[in-house]
């Protein structure tokens, strides 16, 4: 293949999407650049088994410590396939209400009603294919798991999570649902279906598709106000008519910052030549903070998947019309490969954070990892909500069949809170990542200051370069953040050519 007519930086989630959906046009040549390897052939089992995470592959980020002095491991993804080569597989969608927030902020065409034939057309929903708002002949495939499937972890929380009046539903990715049932995922048979197994056609079956694993970028290549391609680790400059970043919410602000494209006093203080001023690089940090009660099992773990069922509430702040912003997840127990063998876990997230955090540069290793700065629970409504989740949880864990699959004699991890500022402190330095971060690049009309790039994905102020993956994100999704990733690399790829 000759010179690219697009280069697309970023193997992961998004990356494989977008090359896939470009290439399908014969005429265009794609290049696709990821740092980590290819093991699509001969995938490890913790890669190719989707019952639970894996880390193995990994790019090692961490958190700046918080006011606590608490740091957070940042699992991020280093193969093809990204997170969706490494993640829990959960394959829901969210809230009719985020996109439409989206739209509402200068957005157009990214309304529930503009972005659900997205949603619909890159799925394979096996249980409700035949549903409107579903698909039943896209790439991914989703399934629920049966009853009969059920590990009794799952059993007793679903039947806790009715007992403390949250509602059954049957479909999470109905529009508008809200409550408990069975989580949707995209796991078949035990394998973790990633976008570069649904999406990427095999190596030499489309011969205007490259794919260049084990290959790190180190920043754009720009002249005048236009990319013009891509400089690798090792000097290499490659050309391109046109550059895509899907390198993630940690990794694509980085290198549009060390290319000169971001808040202008901060490159002066690097002494980065300014290519354009965008205060938006890095800012708008959004990501689900989660605290989690752990439970002592009572039987010795065995292989199983971890993540069955889910249940979305909103807080008492939150209209019943509104996205739900809270979420409760129980899961476990942990094999012996697990992160914590012997225990099992119920967990309340906080879907919809007002607080903000930031990816920036190091001044002392600008070419090194990026500075990430949560900015978790710093507002007090946040604090307040995810408190409110915590009682759910709580009263999930206190319900006898969930009580029965306990140790004898041993107490809950985490319990003992005895005053509100104890509570409050614990939630700060406890909670951790439930690695949905967005919003860094985040998409809006060029009159926004804060906005990275328009509608269509193109970076304001750069002719030829664009971005499309979860960091174009204007908010977080009231949602595992995977499918809705997946749905915006696609309507990036469709809305290229426009």
């Amino acid at each position: 293949m000759g010179a690219p007519d697009v280069v697309v930086v970023g193997g992961g989630a998004a990356g494989c999407v977008v090359a896939a959906r470009l290439s399908e046009d014969p005429d265009c040549r794609v290049l696709l650049l990821e740092a980590g390897p290819d093991l699509r052939e001969s995938p490890p089992d913790d890669v190719r088994v989707g019952w639970q995470p894996t880390r193995n592959f990994d790019w090692g980020y961490k958190s700046e410590p918080d006011e606590l002095g608490v740091e957070r491991a940042l699992p991020r993804g280093r193969l093809l396939g990204g997170c969706s080569s490494t993640n829990a597989t959960f394959a829901l969608r969210g809230s009719p209400a985020d996109y439409d927030a989206w739209a509402a902020r200068g957005n157009a065409g990214w309304s529930f009603e503009d972005v659900l034939p997205t949603f619909c057309n890159l799925e394979h929903d096996l249980d409700f294919g035949d549903r409107p708002w579903h698909g039943s002949s896209g790439p991914v495939p989703i399934r629920r798991y049966r009853a009969d499937e059920l590990t009794d972890v799952a059993a007793a929380s679903l039947a806790a999570f009715d007992d403390v009046g949250i509602p059954h539903v049957e479909d999470h990715n109905a529009p508008g649902e809200v409550g408990a049932g069975l989580v949707p995922v995209n796991c078949i048979d035990g394998v973790r279906m990633s976008t570069a197994l649904t999406h990427l056609p095999r190596p030499g079956e489309r011969p205007n598709l490259d794919v260049r694993c084990d290959t790190e970028v180190l920043d754009l290549v720009i002249e005048g106000s236009r990319a013009i391609g891509v400089r690798l680790g090792g000097g290499e400059i490659v050309h391109a008519g046109c550059v895509v970043l899907s390198a993630g919410t940690y990794g694509s602000p980085p290198l549009l910052l060390r290319s000169g494209i971001g808040p202008a006093a901060d490159l002066r203080r690097l002494e980065i030549a300014i290519r354009a001023d965008l205060p938006g690089v890095g800012a708008n940090l959004a990501d689900h903070a989660a605290v989690a009660i752990e439970l002592p099992y009572r039987k010795e773990p065995v292989p199983a998947p971890l993540f069955q069922v889910v249940a979305t509430l909103h807080s008492s702040t939150t209209d019943a019309g509104a996205a739900p912003d809270l979420q409760l997840i129980a899961f476990g127990p942990y094999d012996s490969s697990g992160v914590s063998p012997g225990t099992f876990m119920v967990a309340a997230a906080l879907l919809k954070p007002q607080s903000r955090g930031s990816v920036t540069l190091r001044q002392e290793l600008p070419l090194g990892p990026p500075r990430v700065d949560l900015g978790y629970l710093r507002e007090a409504a946040d604090l307040d909500r995810l408190d409110e989740g915590l009682e759910v949880a709580e009263s999930v864990a206190a319900h006898p069949g969930v009580r029965a699959l306990c140790a004898a004699g041993q107490a809950p991890g985490g319990a003992e809170r005895s005053n509100r500022d104890e509570r409050r402190e614990w939630m700060r330095r406890t909670c951790w990542t439930y690695h949905h971060p967005v919003g860094t690049c985040s998409m809006g009309p060029a009159s926004d200051p804060f906005a990275v790039v328009d509608d269509r994905g193109r970076v304001h102020g750069i002719d030829g370069l664009r971005v499309a993956d979860a960091s174009v994100m204007p908010d977080v999704p009231s949602a595992n953040t995977h499918i809705p990733t997946l749905m915006v690399a696609e309507r990036m790829a469709e809305l290229f050519g426009r």
